[in-house]
């Protein structure tokens, strides 16, 4: 008898949840082949040999040696060095400048409109066009804005994209991002009990110390969870290398997803490229993974 009750019970759950399986299982498919199944192909790609110059040769199958070859390649491993770093650098500014712009607009009663406004333009400039717009009419070293500015102190010639292209282009990428940031870090302030604020100013605590043990406490969770969509969106970077610097000079500015696309555009090596495509996945991944245990933690002290 208990097992035909279980069994009973079990078929009316199935019964309920049938309607709802139904219902999400055209989602649940778009989603894999848009998502999952680009990435099986990119694998199996990756394990290929195929060069587009040579059609003649084929697509033969060569195991883990793309992996190897893109380990040994030296603009590679530049390539590497410059997504961490352009990743944790933009994600930290970021941080920092969105938090002070959040209390700012916290704070400030006056024209608050106004600042929203040209605070959060820039997010919504497109990613091709941010950098176009700083190459074309602040930053050129001929008729650009900031050499115009510094000219007027006698300070001229300055050539920001070429003396020092990788903080350039760390400028555009911060510039367009701080607003993402600051937004998730003003919900997290406007969230902020108010109770908790005044018993710490009922103890003696200054603007500081209420900073310091109330406010940063409150926006753990904020923070992590800004940082974690943050690293997960710029760990890809494409468009400001690609309009701003090309990469260059040289590969000083190229990273894992501008190195797939000269590896596919300039050397024409699919499984190359594929490869490096699998590698620039992974490594999203692993920082999701981490950054997702920091979350559930910050989350979970809250």
């Amino acid at each position: 008898m208990t097992a035909i009750a279980v069994t009973g019970s079990q078929t009316a759950r199935l019964r309920r949840l049938a309607p709802g399986t139904l219902a999400t299982a055209p989602s649940v498919i778009y989603l894999v082949l848009v998502t999952q199944l680009p990435f099986v192909v990119t694998v199996y790609l990756s394990l290929h040999q195929w060069n587009l110059l040579h059609p003649e040769r084929g697509v033969s199958f060569v195991g883990l040696s793309n992996y190897l070859s893109l380990a040994v390649d030296p603009v590679f491993q530049i390539a590497v060095l410059n997504t961490v770093i352009f990743t944790t650098e933009a994600v930290a500014a970021t941080t920092i400048i969105g938090l002070g712009l959040a209390l700012l607009l916290h704070h400030i009663s006056f024209l608050r409109g106004l600042l929203y406004l040209f605070l959060l333009s820039p997010f919504l400039v497109m990613e091709t066009v941010a950098p176009l717009l700083w190459k074309t009419y602040l930053l050129n070293p001929v008729y650009g804005l900031l050499n115009w500015f510094l000219s007027l102190f006698g300070i001229a010639g300055l050539d920001p994209l070429g003396q020092a292209p990788a903080l350039t282009v760390m400028t555009i990428v911060t510039w367009q991002w701080t607003p993402f940031m600051m937004l998730i870090l003003l919900a997290g302030l406007q969230s902020r009990p108010e109770e908790l604020v005044e018993a710490a100013r009922v103890e003696g605590a200054r603007s500081f110390g209420v900073f310091r043990n109330v406010t940063l406490p409150h926006l753990r969770p904020f923070f992590a969870v800004g940082m974690l969509v943050e690293a997960i969106l710029l760990l890809p970077l494409f468009g400001p290398i690609y309009v701003a610097t090309y990469g260059g000079p040289g590969f000083r500015t190229a990273n894992l997803t501008f190195d797939a696309y000269r590896l596919l555009t300039q050397q024409y090596e699919v499984g190359k490229a594929a490869a490096c495509g699998v590698v620039t996945a992974a490594l999203t991944m692993a920082v999701t993974v981490i950054l997702l245990r920091r979350v559930r933690l910050d989350v979970q002290r809250s």
